[in-house]
């Protein structure tokens, strides 16, 4: 009766980190005039983020009540004793403080959309570490969350690899019966079209594939350790096959970040065991030898993609220390003309006032340049909304790069006018205006935005590095000086982001309309929205456990079964918190991160009372 009580205490746990990351629903959601205002429509559809904001809250709501009963009748009505709890304490008041004195409250409260992180889901995080902390208590608990979750990563995982190798579950019938509703499934299943479809990527669960990355390093790592220490035939072949699947996924997940936290992760373990993996060696090589084969299948499926995605590791560093140099060296407005300066060129687009405000371009030598129509198919297809208006290019072969036409529209004045401008990937819609003499260029929702620079701190010259984190990064920094106490608000980013750093994202984004949402840093983020003390208490928090478990197990025996776990536990906690340097917190995979870290704190605290009783 007692095990089915503890199984019935975590039960809610176990729901959170198993059942919350499956769940994929779609949801349309009406938004605010001030959020709307930052998105891309006046409301939002989402799959990926709502549902699994609603059921984190709902069974965080469970696991409150279970807590209570345990806590009542099980735990003497007392806590079990750790230093964590003061950080978790100063990050929990950071959180309330900042949504109080948000300017965007009602952000702050319900999160962004496609994110859904708002200050009641922060404050579950915590919750549900402090619940797992103390809920957990014995051999039966921990195997009954560890089955579930590594099942609910090989679901998640076969999902994942069904998008890499271009059947999307979500795509057919029964998958779209699953998470579209049926009042109007014919409509919604017609135009359901997710961003990474069949482009030999994939995003499983959680929509975008870097999120995924951070999730199957976390649970291959997890796995990993339990298949080392594995010694039943049931639990080896168990671990071997989840094991398999989710290295699968985190290879498909092409995450950059997921790739690095993985193998941060791999070499701690590997100092941490040392000699230990020499006595295994055979069982090492066995799972290696899968691994081996599964990555030799994926890789020749993809022509080579997953290699390129390894060896760009080296380019990513090279680029850290030595930067890239940006395309576009300048682009603004000045005395009429659209200066559009590259290392190779310095172009100046202007309308000619005395020839009905005709295009034309100038070099550097002030001599205008030949240019011709391009009459082809792929042209006439750029634009449905401007048949008949052909791209220009130039008669040197030497800017085949640019491509350029003049958009026209009845609701503008004559000398008004819309130069459209590729340059290479990039593309954008400069408006003239006469009246002004100069050139602005159109952003996010149609807004109209001068062209100049903004704020930014560092990564000058290597804004490029990390898939443009280093543009997000400094132009985050800057905002920094306003976020030492209480932040910006939770999931505020977006709102308080330069979006009109519009020069900025047709440079490095190649399309100034793009809505920048998010920092891909989890510190970063955290610093953001509630401010640099919460910052400083969630180091506090992640370093303690870290150097503390490490130190213990650093050539350490691992006889007992709670010495082993507790290694996995860190191991996956470790993943995690190197791939957080590339992403950011979301609902989707951060659950069970904190779960994860709880159970590492829990067994940190068995291993004390156990060293006390020996």
């Amino acid at each position: 009766m007692q095990k089915i009580k503890d199984k019935l205490y975590v039960l809610p746990i176990i729901l959170i980190a198993a059942v919350v990351p499956l769940i994929v629903r779609y949801k349309k959601i009406e938004l605010s005039e001030v959020v709307a205002s930052y998105w891309i429509r006046d409301y939002n559809t989402d799959f990926f983020s709502y549902y699994k904001m609603i059921f984190l809250l709902a069974f965080t709501l469970l696991a409150l009540i279970s807590f209570y009963i345990y806590y009542k009748s099980e735990a003497g009505e007392k806590l079990k004793k750790t230093f964590y709890y003061y950080p978790i304490f100063i990050y929990l008041i950071m959180i309330i403080l900042s949504t109080v004195f948000s300017k965007a409250q009602l952000t702050s409260l319900q999160g962004f959309p496609d994110r859904y992180e708002g200050m009641a889901v922060l404050i579950s995080y915590l919750l549900i570490l402090v619940i797992t902390i103390n809920i957990f208590n014995n051999k039966q608990q921990f195997e009954f969350l560890l089955t579930a979750l590594l099942i609910s990563a090989v679901i998640i995982a076969i999902i994942g690899l069904s998008q890499f190798f271009g059947y999307d579950f979500f795509q057919n019938v029964l998958g779209q019966k699953l998470i579209l509703p049926g009042s109007n499934f014919a409509e919604l299943s017609t135009a359901m079209d997710f961003r990474f479809e069949g482009s030999n990527i994939l995003f499983a669960t959680f929509y975008n594939p870097n999120y995924a990355g951070s999730y199957f390093s976390m649970l291959l790592m997890l796995s990993l350790v339990l298949y080392f220490f594995a010694e039943s035939k049931k639990r080896i072949v168990f671990l071997t096959i989840s094991s398999s699947f989710i290295f699968a996924a985190w290879l498909g997940s092409l995450s950059r970040a997921g790739i690095l936290g993985a193998i941060f992760s791999t070499l701690v373990v590997v100092v941490i065991l040392n000699k230990k993996i020499l006595e295994k060696v055979k069982k090492v090589l066995a799972l290696l030898l899968i691994f081996l084969i599964v990555f030799t299948i994926m890789d020749i499926y993809t022509d080579g993609s997953l290699r390129k995605e390894f060896l760009s590791l080296g380019s990513e560093t090279q680029l850290a220390f030595q930067g890239e140099e940006a395309e576009i060296e300048e682009l603004k407005s000045e005395n009429g003309y659209l200066k559009f300066y590259t290392a190779a060129e310095r172009l100046r687009f202007g309308f000619d006032q005395e020839d009905n405000y005709q295009i034309y371009v100038l070099n550097q030598d002030d001599q205008r340049l030949d240019f011709s129509l391009i009459n082809n198919e792929e042209n006439n297809n750029e634009s449905q909304n401007n048949k008949g208006k052909d791209f220009f290019s130039f008669t040197d072969p030497n800017l085949k790069a640019y491509r350029f036409r003049v958009l026209e529209n009845s609701k503008q004045k004559f000398e008004n006018r819309i130069l459209e401008l590729k340059y290479g990937n990039k593309s954008g819609e400069f408006l003239y205006s006469s009246e002004l003499n100069g050139f602005f260029l159109i952003g996010m929702r149609g807004n109209i935005y001068p062209l100049e620079d903004v704020k930014s701190f560092g990564f000058e010259g290597k804004e490029m590095l990390a898939s443009k984190r280093g543009y997000i990064w400094s132009r985050t920094l800057p905002l920094m000086k306003e976020a030492i106490f209480t932040g910006y608000g939770p999931d505020t980013f977006a709102i308080f982001f330069p979006q009109h750093d519009v020069v900025g994202k047709f440079k490095y984004f190649n399309n100034p309309k793009i809505i920048v949402d998010k920092p891909h840093n989890l510190y970063l983020q955290i610093a953001f929205n509630t401010g640099l003390i919460s910052l400083l208490a969630v180091i506090l928090l992640f370093g303690r456990f870290f150097f503390k478990n490490f130190r213990k197990y650093f050539n350490y025996h691992f006889s007992d079964y709670y010495s082993r776990t507790g290694l996995a536990f860190l191991a996956a906690f470790t993943a995690y918190s190197v791939a957080a340097f590339f992403n950011d917190s979301v609902v989707s995979v951060a659950p069970v991160f904190w779960i994860i870290l709880g159970l590492g704190i829990a067994v940190e605290i068995k291993g004390r009372k156990m060293g006390r009783r020996r």
